[in-house]
């Protein structure tokens, strides 16, 4: 059966797969995990999560004096307070975790960056893709593509990052494969209507049809991966975090901030978050347990669409073969244009 938080809740999902035995399989097995957007949020809750499941942890995010090597800490400590609390022998040896600095607004920078990882790790076992902004700006290009900032962070990077990565992450051998684990909007957004007429959203720019642009083209271009041969050991989630009390809302302007700060308190914690996307995927697939079901049908092969409770969801109606190919192509000219080819 599928674990899901309906049934389960954030405590008894970390009682289940924190164990000193999983921990030690970590070790000795050499878990590895990409985070990308790992400074803060979501994006930091996963990564002190599999910290402390005695993964390796490369976490990806903006440099800033000091924060780098703060952010190491912190995973170390989260690793060896685990080992503590696992009672595991003092002597157990600690996971060796990394930072990597990449600002995720430049394509070209993101590749340079996946291309760095995948040069010091030929095997990676999970990607975690949680990069974002929330703003009410319009089109803002980026410099030098010229790509929109939003749109950008939410989907053209996570593509970017999860190409690079692709040959380290089909060498995984964990028991159900591979997991790439784009938090965005699984199950949550509408299909962008206008995908045929403006695919790079340059002329009907929206808050709302920017967070369904991202989550449509989430859902069509990680299905388009998980249905290709090479991939088959890897398994592609989109997920939809729910309400979670973090510091979203930073970039918005004062008053809408301050509304939102009020309200964040009744949202779930980012390390309850942080067990709900991650034990239904990176650490049901590394137990041999079985993920949510597939988008669009048990048997078939294709990207998982998670809710926020680790719960399938659903794809939208408009997901379909041709557009599946569509968006993959503007994906492609996209990439192209910052100098990234896209890899079978």
């Amino acid at each position: 059966m599928v674990v899901s938080s309906i049934l389960t809740s954030a405590a008894a999902l970390r009682s289940k797969y924190l164990t000193a035995t999983a921990y030690n399989n970590s070790l000795t097995t050499k878990r590895t995990a990409v985070v990308v957007g790992a400074t803060s949020g979501i994006g930091r809750a996963i990564s002190h999560r599999l910290a402390e499941q005695g993964y390796t942890v490369i976490a990806v995010g903006r440099s800033r004096p000091g924060r780098d090597e703060a952010i190491v800490k912190t995973l170390e400590d989260k690793s060896a307070q685990s080992a503590s609390n696992l009672s595991l022998p003092k002597e157990t040896p600690l996971p060796r975790h990394e930072f990597r600095p990449c600002d995720a607004f430049c394509l070209s920078e993101v590749d340079a960056c996946a291309k760095s990882i995948l040069q010091d790790h030929p095997v990676l076992d999970a990607l975690i893709l949680t990069q974002g902004m929330a703003t009410i700006q319009g089109f803002t290009a980026t410099v030098p593509e010229g790509n929109d900032e939003k749109i950008t962070l939410h989907y053209w990077s996570r593509i970017a990052m999860t190409n690079a990565l692709l040959p380290s992450l089909r060498k995984s051998q964990m028991k159900k494969g591979a997991v790439v684990l784009t938090v965005l909007s699984g199950g949550v957004h509408s299909p962008f209507l206008a995908y045929e007429k403006d695919p790079e959203l340059k002329t009907q720019y929206s808050i709302q049809n920017a967070a369904n642009m991202a989550g449509f083209y989430n859902d069509l271009a990680f299905d388009h991966m998980a249905r290709q041969p090479a991939n088959e050991g890897i398994n592609f989630v989109h997920a939809a975090p729910g309400f979670v009390n973090t510091n979203w809302g930073t970039e918005m302007p004062w008053y809408i901030r301050s509304v939102v700060r009020a309200i964040q308190p009744l949202g779930r914690s980012a390390s309850d978050c942080a067990e709900y996307m991650t034990c239904p995927t990176v650490l049901a697939s590394d137990a041999g347990d079985p993920l949510p079901s597939i988008g669009k049908g048990n048997n078939e092969k294709g990207i998982i669409v998670m809710g926020p409770n680790g719960e399938p969801a659903k794809l939208t109606s408009m997901h379909t073969t041709e557009a599946n190919n569509f968006v993959w192509n503007v994906t492609s000219d996209v990439l192209d244009r910052a100098g990234i080819q896209l890899i079978n």
